[in-house]
């Protein structure tokens, strides 16, 4: 059975690993595989207390409802929601979507902003590389989820994709965010539709038909 009347299923303290080599990655330091290769200790220990900090400062929660794309009665109408050739092409062999955003929360963003004031960029870059990814990160954890109800529901489904890719503009952000229930993990959006916090994620996952 699919759930397609909207209802929104909410996701609080998913559990994460901080992975260094991702930190290191997201630095652009190559080839080396552990922090204690680096030969900068300085860098190495900046490295390793962010992430200890972040561990204390990354709440990540999400929501995501599912809605049919031919609706019925008073369920929404999704027409005006999506925008751009890869979006519509991607949505054309689909019976339902489903809407999703995560967060990471505010707190890791204040303290880089604290940081950057009191310590320099050094300790506030560090953090923010730790935090970079982990939207994505629930993203992914998210992503499961729904793939589970997907699979469950005798489905395939698309790619997860975003407003701001290929050419799916950031004006459907709000009715997304609505529909999706963005309110319930405190995440909203600033005049030009971006989200807050900033290391949020938002997204569709299609339901395919399975030929």
């Amino acid at each position: 059975m699919v759930m397609q009347n909207g209802k929104k299923t909410v996701v609080s303290n998913i559990p994460f690993t901080i992975e260094p080599l991702r930190v290191m990655r997201e630095m652009k330091i190559p080839h080396l595989k552990s922090l204690e290769e680096i030969p900068e200790k300085p860098l190495a220990d900046s490295i390793r207390k962010a992430i200890d900090t972040g561990y204390s400062l990354i709440h990540g929660k999400g929501v995501y409802a599912t809605y049919s794309l031919s609706p019925e009665g008073d369920e929404p109408d999704l027409t005006g929601l999506f925008s751009g050739e890869k979006i519509v092409k991607l949505m054309t062999e689909c019976d339902y979507v489903t809407l999703l955003v995560c967060t990471i929360g505010p707190d890791l963003e204040t303290e880089v902003e604290k940081l950057q004031e009191k310590d320099g960029m050094s300790s506030a870059y560090s953090l923010e590389m730790v935090g970079g990814w982990m939207a994505d990160y629930m993203a992914d954890r998210l992503d499961e989820r729904i793939e589970r109800d997907i699979v469950k529901a005798g489905y395939g489904r698309t790619m997860r994709f975003s407003p701001g890719y290929g050419s799916w503009d950031l004006s459907s952000q709000p009715m997304l965010l609505n529909l999706a229930g963005a309110e319930k993990i405190g995440v909203a959006l600033t005049d030009t539709n971006i989200m807050i916090p900033r290391k949020s994620v938002s997204a569709v996952i299609g339901w395919q038909r399975k030929s």
